[in-house]
């Protein structure tokens, strides 16, 4: 391999595939990257969805032997994240560990959420090294895209700089198109943009730059880690966030003897106000937006709590509250500017296009384990399989046992007053600012935001409006 020019080179690429069999896109996409950084150490970084028991162990290994005769022809090494858990948790020590990672990874998967999946471990690798990670939706910048991008009246030479690999901190993505294009309160305790305290107290929310993960780039021992590692903390505390929402509300509940650091809900209702089903239910159209809003508000709330200075708000006094903020110049320092030619988002810092957007996503139709001619109902309970064990699964007749499939659910109707939650995964607790900024990859507590676009109201504050939908999910792949 020619020597790697530590300026325009990074030291890492990481490539992202989770799920199945890598599609044609993402073969492409692999070849014109790895071709795109020739000098760069090069990874597939990938997650095969498990389904249970021995046909599901078999499955895994078909799969990566198919990912490893692809890599192998571009000179690509494959890394099973799975198989790397204990090293990655030391972005999110100490509060979380392996077994969290492993729990979150487990239900995503099971229930095809290879996008939230994706962030997470985006998050646990640039918190750990350093280098680039990015999905396999991308191809080298155009000549045509180029031509394009300097058309665009947000362009400048500054914005279309290469990154300086030897310099750069941390690169994430800005939408924005040269405009704050999101607001939300910072460091709140859910993934939502407002909060109907901070209204309460007269705290007007925030506005920044609309930032995304599908590229991303952090320098080991610099702020970036401690962003990559904030943002992981914040994302799993969202998490805790809902969970502690819907144990309240009835909706959830969780294994007795679990702690703070397992996440592996015991049932989920079909009640219709639950955001932590909504999340985890392929049929939920809620759900893209859930998972969008939460990657996006913990990458935000780690720039904020690494490069965020405390500040008195605008028209406000020294007896106010101050506030966290990001100035204009290290907002673009940080990140990288996206330019829309088309369908393709441009990144010129680093000549890459993404396309094939919204190709992780999964047609509600194509979900295996639809529960059909269900009404949504409280009293409408589903049952993670894997909680009676094989056997007991099998005699109850249910699919995915037999064949690579998604853990279903049993349905069961009940009204009884032991159908309440146990208890929550991930309790809240305060911590001072000042703390959180010295020990990031610790965090104590669950905080959160959420991307908007401006003029939005207080409304912005609840949750996701959901029409009555069939409803469906399914558990984590055993192991």
């Amino acid at each position: 391999m020619p020597e790697r020019n530590p300026v325009t080179d990074p030291e890492k690429v990481q490539f992202i595939w989770f799920g199945e069999e890598m599609s044609d896109n993402a073969k492409a996409g692999l070849r014109a990257l790895s071709q795109r950084f020739p000098n760069s150490a090069k990874e597939l970084v990938v997650m095969p969805r498990r389904p249970p028991g021995e046909a599901g162990r078999q499955h895994v290994e078909r799969l990566l032997d198919g990912y490893r005769n692809e890599a192998q022809q571009h000179g690509v090494d494959v890394l099973h994240i799975r198989d790397h858990t204990d090293r990655l948790a030391a972005a999110v020590a100490p509060k979380y560990g392996k077994k969290t990672l492993d729990d979150i990874f487990s239900m995503e998967m099971g229930n095809q959420g290879y996008i939230a999946a994706k962030d997470l471990a985006t998050f646990a690798l640039r918190g750990t090294e350093t280098g680039l990670s990015v999905d396999l939706s991308h191809h080298h910048m155009t000549d045509t895209e180029w031509d394009a991008v300097q058309q665009d009246r947000a362009f400048s030479q500054e914005a279309a700089a290469p990154v300086d690999f030897s310099t750069a901190e941390l690169k994430v993505v800005d939408l924005s198109h040269g405009e704050d294009a999101n607001m939300r309160h910072v460091l709140n305790a859910s993934f939502m943009a407002m909060t109907p305290h901070h209204g309460e107290a007269g705290i007007d929310p925030q506005m920044m730059p609309h930032l995304d993960v599908f590229a991303m780039y952090t320098r080991a021992g610099t702020r970036g880690q401690e962003v990559a590692q904030a943002a992981a903390n914040q994302y799993i505390g969202y998490l805790g966030q809902m969970s502690q929402d819907e144990v309240r509300k009835g909706n959830v509940s969780f294994r007795p003897n679990d702690d703070s650091q397992r996440f592996r809900p015991d049932s989920i209702n079909l009640a219709d106000d639950n955001l932590l089903g909504a999340k985890y239910n392929t049929q939920d159209p809620s759900r893209g937006d859930i998972i969008g809003r939460m990657a996006v508000s913990a990458l935000a709330d780690g720039v904020h709590l690494v490069y965020g200075t405390p500040t008195t708000p605008p028209g406000g006094t020294r007896q106010d509250m101050p506030m966290l903020q990001v100035d204009q110049a290290t907002w673009k320092d940080v990140t990288m500017q996206a330019f829309q030619v088309g369908n393709v988002r441009v990144l010129p810092q680093l000549s890459l296009g993404k396309d094939n957007q919204n190709s992780w996503r999964t047609a509600p139709s194509a979900d295996p384990s639809d529960v059909t001619g269900l009404a949504a109902d409280r009293n409408v309970t589903l049952v993670q399989v894997s909680n009676y064990g094989v056997r007991e699964a099998a005699a109850l007749g249910m699919e995915g046992l037999n064949k690579p499939a998604h853990l279903p659910y049993e349905v069961r109707y009940s009204t009884s007053a032991d159908n309440s939650p146990r208890r929550t995964p991930s309790p809240t607790g305060s911590v001072d600012v000042d703390q959180l900024r010295q020990q990031v990859a610790g965090l104590t507590m669950p905080r959160t935001p959420s991307p908007e676009r401006p003029g939005l109201t207080g409304s912005a504050a609840n949750p996701p409006a959901k029409p009555p939908v069939k409803r469906s999910a399914t558990g984590p792949a055993m192991k």
